[in-house]
């Protein structure tokens, strides 16, 4: 598939997301809308059948992608730090129970 094919296909397909009532189109009124953008038969046909692998392959995408984030080092351990303090430092019960007792003389 050429590069203006391909800019076609996603041309098409930014259009169906801007416009969902396209996707809901009878098969004949979308290939006329498909064919108006010089849609070749292979990249419609995968349209019409909703075949997003076959139209994937057409357009030289990936079959899978992943993410994976990684915590810095040492992130642990200022974790651990964060959490001591925390637990050092009394919590808003303690500190209103410690003024009632010691503010009644």
């Amino acid at each position: 598939m050429g590069s203006v094919e391909m800019n076609n296909v996603i041309a098409f397909l930014e259009r169906m997301g801007r416009n969902p009532s396209l996707a809901q189109l009878p098969a004949a009124e979308l290939a006329s809308e498909a064919r108006d953008l010089g849609l070749d038969d292979a990249p419609l046909q995968a349209l019409l059948d909703r075949d997003a692998d076959a139209l994937n392959g057409l357009l030289g995408g990936r079959h899978k992608m992943m993410c994976m984030l990684f915590p810095a080092e040492g992130d642990d351990q200022k974790k651990q730090d964060d959490e001591q303090e925390d637990s050092e430092q009394p919590d808003d019960d303690d500190r209103k129970e410690s003024i009632q007792r010691n503010g009644r003389h």
